[in-house]
């Protein structure tokens, strides 16, 4: 792959990196093997709202997430000393998004609309990882956002993954 990074996809000659192009690529290939995670081809409302999610989720979200995984998580993994004002400036920049999502969620149950679709999935690994890095008192501090997330991480799929 070009960056020589993971994850990487091939399906044939296909050949994809990024995972939410190849979560994408494979709720579109495997539409009606059991829930549909993308919107109908010619339901543009559905699509916008879904680009609108996935958007959020990597613009927003995970680009908040991520630095409190760093330094919460990675950085002492690997014998590098945190800095607790960072931890802090970082963790209030998440609190943040989060307050917002938590207010989307109270109008609708899934962040991507009415029903799971790939965008809740593109959440899940990073909240996952928040509740790992001692975040979940602020889920649950955030009653939309917490039921939200006890919901997504009973599905069959994810008690799979997670396992592993």
């Amino acid at each position: 792959m070009p960056f020589g990074q993971i994850p990487a996809f091939e399906d044939g000659s296909l050949r994809l990196y990024e995972s939410r192009a190849i979560g994408r690529y494979v709720a579109s290939k495997y539409r009606g093997h059991g829930p549909d995670l993308i919107p109908a081809v010619n339901d543009s409302m559905g699509w916008a709202l879904l680009e609108q999610f996935a958007s959020v989720e990597y613009s927003q979200f995970f680009d908040a997430a991520l630095p409190v995984l760093w330094l919460k998580v990675y950085n002492p993994a690997r014998g590098i000393p945190s800095d607790e004002a960072a931890i802090k400036s970082s963790t209030e920049k998440l609190h943040a998004k989060m307050d917002v999502l938590d207010q989307i969620l109270g109008g609708q149950k899934y962040l991507g609309g009415p029903d799971f679709t790939i965008v809740d999935a593109f959440y899940m690994p990073a909240v996952d990882a928040l509740y790992q890095a001692g975040e979940s008192e602020a889920f649950e501090q955030r009653p939309n956002l917490s039921s939200w997330w006890k919901t997504v991480s009973q599905r069959a799929s994810w008690q799979k993954v997670s396992t592993m």
